[in-house]
């Protein structure tokens, strides 16, 4: 019986360390953000998000800079909403789920432009159901649902400012 089981648990590894030598073989990593072609950005205007979007920006090795001469890329955000809309109602007219919206609407400019961008509005919405009975755990429930409405609205801002490319 020792026997098998040893031999159960030698193979279980080797499986595993086929596996792992397999994924790394073939190319696979974790997603990683796209790089920004940028060394320096100046962010204007304050939303809830600044503080994530400098942190994103500096992990990446992007220096944060307070004069617009001194960056390559401007990024100005203009209006940040949250947004709280009845999406059911029972039959005697109480709330059954809440639609939430998050929108940031942000503009850029790059050195070499002497204009700004088109506003570009990125948004998050997330659905969840209500019940009064249970008023803290919906509570709780909301706000998780608004960090990662926010979470997913940096990231598509990232992904956004990584598609803008220097100009030459």
């Amino acid at each position: 019986m020792l026997h098998i089981l040893k031999h159960r648990y030698l193979a279980y590894w080797f499986s595993m360390l086929t596996l792992s030598v397999m994924l790394t073989a073939c190319g696979f990593h974790l997603r990683q953000p796209s790089p920004i072609a940028f060394k320096t950005v100046q962010i204007k205007g304050t939303t809830q998000i600044n503080t994530a979007l400098k942190k994103a920006l500096i992990e990446q090795g992007i220096k944060i800079v307070t004069e617009a001469e001194d960056a390559e890329l401007q990024l100005e955000l203009l209006k940040e909403e949250n947004e709280q809309r009845i999406l059911s109602l029972s039959g005697t007219g109480v709330v059954r789920e809440y639609e939430l919206y998050y929108r940031v609407q942000y503009r850029t400019k790059l050195a070499s432009d002497a204009t700004w961008t088109l506003p570009i509005i990125m948004e998050g919405r997330r659905d969840y159901t209500y019940n009064d009975a249970n008023l803290l755990a919906k509570q709780a429930e909301q706000k998780l649902l608004s960090d990662s409405m926010q979470t997913d609205v940096l990231n598509g801002i990232m992904r956004r400012l990584s598609a803008l490319k220097k100009a030459q």
